[in-house]
């Protein structure tokens, strides 16, 4: 984990520590893998000391980029990382062609994704947008989504693992007086599902549980006040609302509960690549199940199958 967390440091020869940046597409909703690489992407550019000039989430970053035309050239645009480079998540993979577009001149970069396209002519049309950019760098978690990368979208295409390394030794480790059951059996239920058919011991749905289980009502409603907050900043075209900080701070308890949650079970069996990298850094043990397209198997074999107690299961 060690050498994990040091690898993310091929991103400092792209964008240098110090460097004035903004960051777009924070992720605004409860999959919690996606708000790991949000704490990663920030725990980064604390340890860099990047000048981070705006932050905007998912549900402004494009209103962002009609309103800031003349952005100093010295500014590199940061887009954020994850598994939604594709036609499966079409919302971000539009505010990615539109910032390539609006921004041609900046040097602009893709932290870490895995990407997946069911559509090869969706693929096609979008890399057509892509590759037209100069000073586009895309940081990828595998080496399929690299050949991909590199054949239809980018000339500098690098391998880097997850934003969500960058929490090794931030997050607490799991010790014998925190557990208190035996397995987490944490399934996806979204349209990435895994079929988990014939895996030994595995409950019916009843007994599994995915991101949207472990956050509660509370977390839901206060999601939709940061919702309607923005909705409000693009109605009135205005930022009467700081909703990123209020969201950072919001989710920074979040995950200190989910962190909790894990550390309370002996096991965790998941089909979600951030659960797995959540046990890698919380020191629990983690039985990893592929989704539905290979993401999950992709990443295993590039980074963290050499991680004590985790273990790549194949049905």
């Amino acid at each position: 984990m060690d050498k994990l967390k040091n690898t993310l440091s091929v991103i400092d020869a792209v964008v240098p520590p110090g460097s004035k940046v903004v960051y777009l597409d924070i992720p605004l909703h409860l999959n919690v893998g996606d708000l790991l690489i949000y704490k990663g992407t920030e725990q980064f550019f604390k340890e860099r000391k990047y000048q981070v000039l705006a932050r905007r989430t998912d549900k402004t970053s494009m209103k962002w980029l009609s309103e800031n035309r003349n952005l100093p050239k010295d500014v590199i645009l940061l887009m954020h990382g994850g598994g939604n480079f594709g036609d499966l998540y079409g919302h971000h993979q539009r505010l990615r062609e539109a910032v390539v577009e609006r921004f041609p001149h900046h040097k602009i970069v893709y932290m870490p994704q895995t990407v997946h396209f069911k559509d090869q002519s969706k693929m096609l049309q979008s890399a057509q947008i892509i590759r037209q950019h100069k000073n586009l760098t895309i940081f990828c978690r595998d080496e399929r989504s690299k050949k991909i990368l590199e054949e239809h979208f980018c000339k500098d295409v690098r391998l880097c693992p997850d934003m969500a390394h960058a929490l090794w030794n931030v997050f607490p480790k799991q010790s014998a007086n925190h557990i208190q059951r035996e397995t987490l059996w944490m399934i996806r239920k979204d349209i990435e599902e895994t079929k988990v058919d014939g895996l030994p011991g595995m409950p019916g749905p009843e007994g599994y549980e995915d991101w949207e289980d472990i956050c509660t009502e509370q977390d839901r409603s206060r999601t939709r006040v940061y919702l309607n907050f923005e909705r409000v900043n693009r109605t009135l075209n205005t930022r009467l609302f700081n909703t990123p900080q209020k969201w950072s701070d919001y989710t920074d308890t979040l995950v200190n509960r989910v962190n909790s949650y894990f550390m309370a079970h002996d096991t965790v069996v998941t089909s979600r690549m951030h659960g797995h990298i959540l046990c890698c850094l919380l020191g629990v043990k983690t039985k990893l199940l592929d989704n539905s397209y290979g993401k999950n198997s992709g990443y295993y074999a590039s980074w963290t199958k050499d991680v004590p107690d985790c273990e790549l299961i194949t049905l």
